[in-house]
Order: structure tokens, then C-alpha cells, then sequence
């Protein structure tokens, strides 16, 4: 023995090494010993740990040895990796990753059927992904093939001790003491629900749970997962074993085919909300936009060159009108007054321009 693995409600299993073979690491399963009491019992845990052994299968966990001795035991290959109860632990698998696993724990169940032995025991815990299995490289391995479980007592009573958990069981197991295949591809069609919607179909305490399985609806999926594996999910939970998926081929090709039908296309996106309109500008002059133009037309000239024209811009009237109602139209003040236009007069007697002679005094007057 090497260490633990895990405990359960039907013994310990240990990785341990082979030293008959090469001391490869194999896994051991410890069955409590008050489980083969009953020679019922003994005689089925032997005979379907024969079965078992003989399963060669790409996805059947092989069974390498049994005992039923003073201390009974399986011996089981050893795979480096999880179990798929961990992996949806950490939320839903993608549709196309749930459906391919499913595929192949449907492709053991149906070798195993073939050879008459029913699992009675498939959920989660019961399959081992291989490492890889985050890369996309799943290898499913299915496991713990209901040995050693008893099967001889009432159904209900006998409901702790067989699943464990009531959560996979199938509606005939509740209610007759018979039953085929055909509950293996229930419990898988629970796996696969599990699978896609991150929770089992129905959950609450132990009634709550029977209750479901007996007269509950299968819940919807959630939205990213394609319509028509609802319709997968729904026939493969049929409470009636005819209304089902006759084997887990069945259901695995159905759940297949509705990864191709594309989800229902996304709601168009709103209409953008329209424009504020713009607010509506305060009254102008109406001499607001002339007088504007026409000082920016004739701008350069009023910036550039006021002080050195001849006459002096400044001087021209329609100038100085145009300025005043400028100003007028941006401040809201009363223009100036206009200047007085300028008038012409004759010189003064006395304001007649002379020539200054070369000495300084004027020119005498011809």
C-alpha cells in the first residue's frame, strides 16, 4: 500500500504497487466485510467481478484480481487523474465537452450490457478523466460496476447502499424490484444533465429527490446550451423504460446530433436614442449678421492699416456707422452717436500755404 485514494460508503480504495507485475501502481478497493455476509451476496459479487475482468474495453477501468476471503478486495488499474464529479464541481461543462465524455462512459455501459452486467451505479464519482483532461484530451473511464453493492433487499431500504446518493437512481428501482439496462441509461441521461447545467436535474433532501425522479418535469437547460438537447435530456429521464433511449448508444447519438443545432440567434441590439435637439439661439439684431460680415469681410484692412491710410479709415463714415452697430449687436448697449460728417470749406485767408524762401521769410505775394 501506498496511500488513501478516497472512502466511501463501500470501503477505501488505496493506490498501491504490483510486485507481481513490475511494482505497477494498481488501485485496491477494500470491501467492509459485513457486505458478503449474506451468501446471496458472495455469490453475485463473485460473479460479476468475473464479469468485470473480462470487459476489454478502451473505457472500462480493468479488473486485474478479486478476493473474498477474511478481507475482500478488487484490484483495479491505476489512472493519473480526477474524477468527473471534481471536474463539474468547478462549474458546467461545454456542451461539446459533456457530450463527448458521455460518449464514451455510453460506449463502456453498452459493452458491459452485451455481457449482461449492469452498472446500477454510474454518476460522476464513478468516472475517471485521464490527465489532459483540462487540454481538451479527455479519456473517460468508467468504474465501480455496482460489485459488491447489495441488490437482494427492498428497494427503498436497500436505496442508501446501493447509489449511495439517490440522485441517479432510476424511477424503477423505487418502485419493483426489477429492472434492466435500461436504468444505466437513465442514471447516464442524469450525468449528462448534470454535465451541461453544472447541477443535477433534482436536488432537496431524500423525498424531495424520489419525489422528483418518480413525478418531476426535467428543468430546463441553460440558454448556452443548444434547444434540442433538452429533448435529449427529457426522453433519456422518461420515467417509463420504453419511453426511453433503448440503449446508451441511443442516447450518447442523440446528444451528438443536437451539438449541431445552432442556438437561437441573439437579440438585436436597441436603436441608439435620437439626438437632443439643439436649443434654439436668442433673438439677433437684424443687423446683426450684415454688420458681421461685412466687418470680418474688411477685417484685415481695419486691423492692419487703421492709423496709416491717407485719409485715416477711421475718418470714413460708413466706417464708423458700420462699428457702432457692431457693437450694438453683441453688447445690446445704444450705439454712440454718429460723428458729424465732414464738411468742405474754403481756407482762411491766413491758412494759405506759403513757400519758405531760402532765408526764412516768406515768398512776397505776386
Amino acid at each position: 500500500m501506498i496511500r488513501l485514494l478516497g472512502r466511501g460508503g463501500m470501503g477505501e480504495v488505496h493506490i498501491a504497487e504490483d510486485t507481481s507485475r513490475d511494482d505497477r501502481k494498481v488501485a485496491i478497493k477494500l470491501i467492509p466485510t459485513d457486505v458478503l455476509r449474506d451468501p446471496d451476496l458472495e455469490e453475485r459479487f463473485r460473479r460479476e467481478c468475473a464479469l468485470a475482468a473480462r470487459i476489454d474495453h478502451p473505457n472500462v477501468l480493468p479488473v486485474y484480481d478479486y478476493s473474498v476471503g477474511a478481507r475482500p478486495y478488487i484490484v483495479m488499474r491505476y489512472v493519473e487523474g480526477t474524477d468527473l464529479a471534481t471536474e463539474v464541481a468547478h462549474g458546467p461543462l461545454s456542451p461539446q465537452r459533456a457530450v463527448s465524455v458521455v460518449e464514451q462512459v455510453a460506449a463502456a455501459l453498452d459493452a458491459a450490457h452485451r455481457k449482461a452486467l449492469r452498472h446500477r451505479d454510474v454518476k460522476p464519482s464513478n468516472v475517471l478523466l485521464e490527465q489532459g483532461a483540462r487540454r481538451g484530451t479527455d479519456h473517460a473511464w468508467l468504474f465501480d460496476w455496482g460489485i459488491a453493492q447489495p441488490i437482494t433487499a427492498p428497494p427503498i431500504t436497500r436505496l442508501g447502499q446501493v447509489v449511495g446518493t439517490p440522485h441517479y437512481i432510476a424511477p424503477e428501482r423505487l418502485e419493483t424490484s426489477g429492472s434492466d439496462h435500461r436504468a444505466d441509461v437513465y442514471s447516464l441521461a442524469v450525468v449528462l444533465y448534470e454535465c451541461l447545467a453544472g447541477r443535477r436535474p433534482f436536488d432537496g433532501d431524500e423525498v424531495q429527490v424520489l419525489m422528483g425522479h418518480l413525478k418531476g418535469e426535467v428543468p430546463q437547460l441553460p440558454p448556452h446550451v443548444p434547444p434540442a438537447m433538452q429533448k435529449v435530456v427529457e426522453r433519456g429521464l422518461a420515467k417509463h423504460p420504453a419511453d426511453r433511449y433503448q440503449s446508451a448508444g441511443e442516447l450518447a447519438a442523440a446528444a451528438h446530433e443536437a451539438l449541431d443545432e445552432e442556438l437561437p440567434a441573439p437579440a438585436p441590439a436597441p436603436a441608439p436614442e435620437p439626438e437632443p435637439a439643439p436649443e434654439p439661439s436668442r433673438p439677433r439684431s437684424p443687423w446683426t449678421t450684415p454688420v458681421v460680415t461685412g466687418v470680418l469681410a474688411g477685417g484685415v484692412s481695419l486691423v492692419a492699416t487703421p492709423f496709416f491710410l491717407d485719409p485715416p479709415l477711421w475718418s470714413h463714415p460708413a466706417l464708423a456707422i458700420a462699428v457702432a452697430l457692431l457693437t450694438y449687436a453683441v453688447t445690446g448697449n445704444s450705439p454712440p452717436p454718429t460723428p458729424p460728417e465732414p464738411t468742405t470749406k474754403g481756407p482762411n485767408p491766413g491758412d494759405e500755404t506759403r513757400d519758405v524762401g531760402s532765408g526764412g521769410f516768406p515768398s512776397p505775394r505776386p
